[in-house]
């Protein structure tokens, strides 16, 4: 496989694949959404996923539970359980979503 420069993953200007990477494996977006706002409805899906957040304040739902996360906080969640994000404060939330399959 050959390296791929891409210019359309979500919220990142060029993203390289370099060559050898296993562009299934792992998956990176940044993600904003504005207050009270989410990017889609909680959901279930295969594999690992980290939100990580750069700024703003949000509420990670985890099955039952909840999980407030702010600026330089993570939270990493089994997909298979119910989960997602939404911003809780009064500014955008900024945040990035890594998933391994």
């Amino acid at each position: 496989m050959e390296k791929e420069i891409r210019n359309d993953v979500k919220g990142i200007g060029r993203f390289i694949f370099e060559t050898g990477a296993d562009r299934e494996q792992l998956h990176l977006h940044i993600s904003e959404v504005g207050p009270g706002k989410r990017a889609h409805p909680p959901h279930t899906h295969d594999g690992q996923e980290i939100f990580y957040v750069f700024s703003g304040e949000g509420e990670v739902l985890f099955g039952e539970e909840t999980h407030r996360v702010t600026d330089n906080e993570a939270v990493h969640v089994d997909c298979q359980v119910l989960h997602g994000i939404r911003n809780v404060g009064k500014t955008p939330l900024r945040y990035a979503v890594i998933i391994a399959k």
